[in-house]
């Protein structure tokens, strides 16, 4: 059994707490639940499982409320976890970004890195200074051994198995999954989390909600948000890119880039379709999510906005802000300022300004 829930009430606590049956009314019968993990991971008594993406109760519920607590799909009081995190809310000028302190175009200035990952390396080069500047491991979203494109969380411990889990899989994998492991299984204390919006959503809740995971809040050291318009179903996109005369087991990369949707072959384009004909392939949960910048992040990462080959950077935090620094002053990054114009950091607002008019 896990010894480490905590309560801090900074939303207002009923009489009792919402159960794991209340997640399964409200959040999975739904199919909003994202697959983040969250709930597997912070069970103190390991009773729930994650089986095809989907939470299921495998063991006795001590009715402790935790998990509906931490799931970022169960309502919370926004503004005031903003306020948790970062000091104060968001001004009229961020109403799209979330809080932030500054933003860049950033590309890795090695190119080995920028060979294996997506874009302008970024992400890669901040866990590599993160690793070499005495933190314990990163959890990034690998590929299963011996699957084809099935995300699987992964502790990367060292710059090569960082790199490994380079490149957008645009399919879930339970990153709170690798969370737990990096803390339980590793006993890592400084840990590096890279996630889309509603998982670093899910870390936040858990870190400062109601019912908290101590371990975990206490272990992250560094979240790195990724845009994200949505996901796609793996069983789907597998189906689609096969009916498509696609073999997936060919394909070095998928990227997302001037409205299509690629397939790549060691830099061969081998599939280009507009989003719009992958809309079905979409998950149900994506279609109510607003934060298309990670807004809760220490840092937040894309490609939209920069040019090819670069990536969009958003600081949140002073966390964020000295890792970016350190990568720069350790050669890792070249840095230069985001232009201000419809494709640069207009594209971005478009974007979450688009994603946000979801819910009206």
């Amino acid at each position: 059994m896990k010894s480490h829930l905590r309560v801090d009430g900074w939303i207002e606590m009923s009489a009792r707490p919402k159960v794991f049956g209340q997640l399964l009314a409200e959040v999975i019968n739904k199919g909003l639940c994202v697959g983040c993990g969250g709930c597997e991971a912070v069970c103190p008594v390991n009773s729930i499982s994650l089986t095809e993406g989907s939470p299921r109760l495998t063991g006795i519920c001590i009715a402790c409320g935790i998990c509906y607590s931490c799931c970022p799909r169960t309502s919370f009081d926004e503004a005031e976890l903003e306020r948790l995190i970062f000091g104060r809310g968001r001004s009229e000028n961020e109403a799209l970004l979330g809080i932030y302190k500054g933003y860049y175009a950033g590309r890795s200035r090695d190119q080995g890195v920028l060979r294996r990952s997506q874009d302008g390396g970024v992400v890669s080069s901040l866990l590599i200074q993160f690793l070499r500047g005495g933190g314990d491991c990163a959890v990034v979203a690998g590929v299963e051994e011996g699957g084809v494109w099935a995300p699987r969380p992964m502790v990367a411990l060292r710059d090569e198995e960082v790199l490994k889990g380079a490149g957008t899989k645009y399919t879930p994998s339970p990153t709170l999954v690798g969370v737990d492991s990096a803390v339980s299984e590793y006993r890592r204390k400084r840990v590096a989390v890279v996630g889309t919006p509603c998982q670093i959503r899910a870390l936040r809740k858990i870190e400062k909600g109601t019912y908290t995971d101590r371990r975990i809040a206490e272990s992250v050291a560094i979240k790195i948000g990724l845009f994200c318009m949505e996901t796609f179903d793996y069983k789907k996109l597998m189906e689609f890119l096969e009916k498509e005369g696609v073999n997936p087991k060919e394909v070095t990369k998928f990227a997302i880039r001037r409205g299509k949707f690629a397939a790549i072959r060691d830099g061969d384009t081998l599939f280009e379709i507009g989003l719009s004909r992958v809309k079905e392939l979409v998950r149900p949960c994506c279609e109510v999510c607003e934060d298309f910048t990670a807004e809760f992040s220490d840092i937040s990462v894309g490609n939209v906005g920069s040019p090819d080959g670069w990536s969009t950077v958003i600081v949140r935090t002073d966390l964020g802000e000295q890792l970016l620094r350190d990568a720069e002053k350790a050669g890792l990054l070249e840095l230069k300022p985001l232009e201000e114009g419809e494709s640069g950091l207009g594209a971005v607002l478009k974007l979450s300004m688009s994603k946000k008019k979801r819910r009206g």
